[in-house]
Parts: C-alpha cells; sequence; structure tokens
C-alpha cells in the first residue's frame, strides 16, 4: 500500500511540475559580430510559439520583448498549430502586438506550409489568418531576400521555406546538392547575411551557402533533456538530434537554435524550458 501511495505521489508530482514548467519561459541571450556589422544591433527571435500564451493576451512575452527594445523581430515558423483552429486567433493577436514593438519578420516553419495545402483542414482559416498577419504590418517571407534596415545597418535577410518532404517522421531526409543556390538569390558581396530556416538538421548546408548567422528552431531543444548529455528526441521523432538548441559555429559563422516558446502533440518540457532568443549584433 505504502508503495502504491509513493507512486501515487510521484506522478502526481510530475505532472504539477509539467503544468508549471509549460507557463514558464527564459531570455537566453546571444552576441555576433562581424565587421560588417556598423553599428550595434539587437534583434528578439520568437521560434515555434504553436498558439502558446504567457500570461493574459500573452502579456508577459510581450513585457519581455518591448524590455529587450529590438531593432527588430525575427520569427522562423511555426507560430500556430495547423490542426487547433484556436491557435490561429492567439498568434494573430500577439503578432499584431509585436509590430506595434519593433519591424516583424515571419518566415513559415512545417506548421505554415502545410496549410497552404488547399485541402488541407483550415486552409480557408488560414489564408484569413495571413491576410490579417499582413494587414497588422507583419512582413511574411517565403522562400527570398530582401534589404532591411536593423538599427543603423544595412544587411540582408534570406527566407527559407522548405518542403514537407524535409519534415519526414523518424529520419532526416537530405538536402538535395545545390538546394539553396536554387531557391534563393545570390548573396550580396560585403553585406552582413542573415537566414531565417525552419528546420536546423541542415546547419551545416545553410552555413556553407554563406548565411552569417541562421536563425532555427523546429527541435524544440529536444523536449526531453539530459543534464550533460542533451537532448533525448526531437518532435520529428530522431533520436538524440544533434542541432536541438543553442549556438553552433563554423568558418566563422553561426547556427542559433531556439527552443521555442510552445509544444504540440507532446506536451512536455523536461530540463527544457521554453525560451525567447535576444540576439545583439556587434562590430568587430
Amino acid at each position: 500500500m505504502r508503495v502504491i501511495f509513493f507512486g501515487l505521489a510521484i506522478v502526481l508530482c510530475y505532472i504539477l511540475w509539467q503544468k508549471w514548467e509549460l507557463t514558464k519561459f527564459r531570455v537566453t541571450e546571444y552576441k555576433v559580430s562581424s565587421p560588417k556589422i556598423k553599428k550595434q544591433a539587437r534583434v528578439a527571435v520568437i521560434a515555434d510559439m504553436h498558439g502558446f500564451s504567457y500570461g493574459r493576451e500573452n502579456c508577459r512575452l510581450l513585457e519581455q520583448v518591448k524590455k529587450l527594445n529590438p531593432h527588430a523581430i525575427f520569427i522562423p515558423g511555426d507560430m500556430l498549430v495547423s490542426k487547433y483552429s484556436g491557435t490561429y486567433e492567439v498568434a494573430l493577436r500577439v503578432l499584431q502586438e509585436l509590430a506595434r514593438i519593433a519591424p516583424v519578420y515571419y518566415s513559415y516553419g512545417n506548421h505554415e506550409t502545410r496549410l497552404q495545402n488547399p485541402e488541407k483542414t483550415n486552409h480557408a482559416l488560414f489564408l484569413q489568418y495571413m491576410s490579417k498577419v499582413k494587414e497588422a504590418g507583419v512582413t511574411v517571407m517565403g522562400t527570398e531576400s530582401r534589404e532591411i534596415s536593423l538599427g543603423e545597418n544595412w544587411v540582408q535577410l534570406s527566407a527559407l521555406e522548405l518542403e514537407l518532404d524535409y519534415y519526414e517522421k523518424g529520419r532526416i531526409v537530405p538536402l538535395e546538392q545545390g538546394y539553396l543556390e536554387e531557391r534563393l538569390p545570390p548573396k550580396k558581396e560585403g553585406m552582413y547575411q542573415i537566414l531565417l530556416a525552419h528546420n536546423p538538421a541542415y546547419a551545416k548546408e545553410y552555413i556553407r551557402w554563406g548565411a552569417d548567422v541562421t536563425f532555427c528552431g523546429h527541435n524544440h531543444g529536444g523536449l526531453i533533456r539530459i543534464p550533460g548529455i542533451g537532448s533525448v528526441i526531437s518532435p520529428q521523432l530522431t533520436w538524440f538530434p544533434k542541432y536541438d538548441s543553442g549556438r553552433f559555429q563554423m568558418e566563422g559563422k553561426n547556427v542559433i537554435i531556439s527552443r521555442g516558446l510552445g509544444t504540440h502533440t507532446f506536451h512536455i518540457r523536461i530540463f527544457d524550458r521554453a525560451e525567447l532568443l535576444a540576439v545583439t549584433f556587434l562590430p568587430e
């Protein structure tokens, strides 16, 4: 009887801990420097929100973003959950408020890409959502590049929307040779290059293409993390994903992967707190 009681107590404590954990997020700071950056600038990065709310009308999240005083807000996908219509309104409201803080650049994750198919449930609702997002002043980017101001700097911002084949469950599908070069406009010589790419599995390809910094999400930090080891399984159901969260560097370039702000399907975060990224760009 005592063993059963002890077991039930452990289960109850775990449930309460997870409920509490899913109401929290942290602000994770990064600094990147380059001779292409002339004046210090700051951005906020919001990934994988999935219609989550932190306080009434997301007041706690919006307050933190305001405190950062960013020159821009980057969103590398998955603001909603494709099959849950209730997440659309939450995502729209927070985007409307974010657009009042700083210019917002929003690229597609697999959930937005899935909803572009007219045969998918909620396709019509998604079109209405995107129309209102654009009306709010949010810049929505497909696979494209554009020059933007980042404080007193002019940089090239690119976005990459991958086909759903590259989100296959249980394995990582290799990226075709020359995939980025065929789809994205050429990089501009001497201009700092930022890339929004939802899926971090292709971090090496993003670096080889020439992105000075790439912002990703998708893996939610691996859902379950073992201290000192790292993540156990990704939402894509790949084991021990290498590119799960944090900063990865190669050839002087950076890939920064957010643990995201929300969850879907598997509503767990074990030693894997949600995060808002604050990134400061510095002259070298």
